[in-house]
């Protein structure tokens, strides 16, 4: 008999249905949040992270190691207005322009990985704060997002927001640029009789001091070039980036940015004069005075000792030349450096004991085979000559054939000796060993033409230069050769997140 009562088996399956409908709604509604709320969320990130790095890289072009730039075109302020400016002219979510300030925007010497400290760009307010500060970190300040579908699972909103960092590596470079002595050999040998082959790196030989001032320039004077430190070929330049007034603080701190890759160009000015860039060499040696270099940003060597060739030559003093090239030795220096060919500006051949100065203050001569393309005094005695190979490295030298290295008391060199030595002087301020190496652009004078902004210069390479003595300009900068720095370290502008 019929009653016309629900089944209470279907009355029991019809609510079984309505609660998997409600769980599946809810499911429904939660992959609805993943694929819409958090898809836009992530649309919006892309948007943010986009705006970042184009505003990283664009203000990271005008960071220059100074705090302000003609205009605000450049350094560090120009730097945050560039990467303000481009910022705002993404948007995201399609419409909304990309808001940035100065107090999002910090500056540093390395891409944030720990290795140094990032600074806040508003603080870096004179250019000793700017040294070193080549890498621009923009931080897009987070967005909140309100939900849809996600509400329905307690998640009322989500949050996305853009950072990166762009810049550069410092190389050291001191910015000067010489004539190559051998153009079109990097890596050459000169012929030792009965000796295994001495390696030269553009003509020019470890262990041999130069006067940088008579190496010559495409302008048919001895004088080198004072190298723009701020202009990158071929890009815009300003002829007064040239002037010594402008080169002399990054020969303070040694360092130029514009070699962007070995071979390749720079712009420059021809000659070199004295006053501010003589007292920014100097400094190396914890002389101070009258300059525009400061003990902080541009530290003296911690060794200030000058390796100097007595007046009139001969043996000298202790502590001249004589007791660490042959000591007891007759055949002395009387000349600093080694005799260049005014005609030239090459150094004289044939070459006897008279055209050679003061050698191996530094580093040794160097194989030509089985040498490291770096080998520096360190090295082992397979890469490095000698006190008993004179005779035939140093034509007309006669070899103390009793010594096998340096003298007692003597590490590689005499830069090297400890404290308290006779080759040994502290400065007055906190040192930095190899503040005297200066790391020059060697230059192709035969493939350059023009000067500042008009100039094409092509660097080869960067030479390693240690100053022996302090600087006298206009008439001489001696440099000992220690080698090419191998490899030059990238210094073009990279992202980096």
């Amino acid at each position: 008999m019929c009653t016309g009562r629900p089944h209470p088996m279907r009355h029991r399956q019809g609510g079984a249905v309505l609660v998997m409908f409600g769980l599946l709604l809810v499911l429904l509604f939660g992959f609805m949040a993943f694929a819409i709320d958090l898809g836009r969320t992530y649309v919006v990130r892309t948007e943010l992270q986009n705006a970042a790095d184009a505003a990283a890289l664009a203000g990271a072009k005008e960071l220059n190691q100074k705090a302000n730039g003609v205009n605000g075109g450049s350094g560090v302020t120009g730097a945050v207005n560039t990467a303000i400016a481009i910022a705002a002219q993404n948007n995201f979510q399609f419409s909304s322009p990309v808001t940035l300030s100065a107090a999002n925007i910090s500056v540093g010497s390395c891409p944030d990985d720990g290795s140094c400290t990032m600074v806040p760009a508003s603080t870096v307010t004179t250019d000793a704060q700017a040294a070193g500060k080549t890498f621009l970190k923009v931080a897009i300040p987070p967005v909140t997002l309100n939900t849809f579908f996600a509400q329905v699972i307690g998640i009322t909103s989500t949050g996305a927001f853009g950072s990166a960092v762009a810049g550069y590596f410092v190389v050291d470079v001191t910015p000067i640029g010489l004539c190559a002595i051998d153009a079109a050999t990097p890596g050459g040998r000169r012929v030792v009789a009965g000796l295994a082959d001495e390696l030269t790196e553009y003509g020019f030989r470890r262990g041999v001091a130069y006067n940088l001032m008579q190496l010559g320039d495409v302008s048919g004077t001895s004088t080198p070039y004072l190298i723009n430190p701020v202009d990158v070929y071929p890009g815009p330049c300003s002829n007064s980036n040239s002037s010594a007034s402008t080169v002399a603080p990054y020969i303070c701190t040694g360092s130029a940015t514009v070699i962007v890759s070995v071979p390749g160009y720079v712009y420059g000015s021809t000659g070199v004069s004295a006053g501010p860039v003589e007292k920014a060499l100097n400094s190396r040696f914890d002389n101070y005075q009258g300059n525009t270099c400061d003990p902080v940003s541009a530290p003296p060597d911690i060794n200030i000792t000058e390796y100097t060739v007595p007046s009139g030559g001969g043996a000298g003093p202790a502590g001249n030349p004589r007791d660490w090239m042959q000591p007891g030795g007759n055949a002395l220096p009387s000349q600093q450096s080694i005799s260049i060919d005014p005609n030239t500006f090459k150094p004289k051949t044939p070459l006897a004991t008279a055209d050679y100065g003061a050698l191996w203050s530094y580093s040794r001569a160097v194989k030509a085979s089985g040498t490291p393309p770096n080998a520096t005094a360190d090295d082992t005695a397979n890469a490095n000559f000698g006190l008993a190979d004179w005779s035939s490295l140093y034509a007309g030298n006669t070899a103390d054939t009793t010594a096998t290295g340096y003298p007692s008391g003597t590490s590689t060199s005499p830069y090297n000796t400890a404290v308290g030595s006779r080759y040994f002087t502290p400065p007055s301020h906190t040192g930095k060993m190899n503040r005297r190496v200066l790391q020059v652009a060697i230059v192709d004078c035969a493939n350059s033409s023009g000067n500042n902004c008009a100039a094409k210069i092509k660097v080869l390479g960067v030479g390693r230069f240690f100053m022996t003595t302090k600087a006298t300009l206009p008439s001489s900068i001696y440099g000992e050769f220690d080698g090419l720095l191998d490899p030059v370290p990238p210094s073009d502008i990279r992202l980096y997140k």
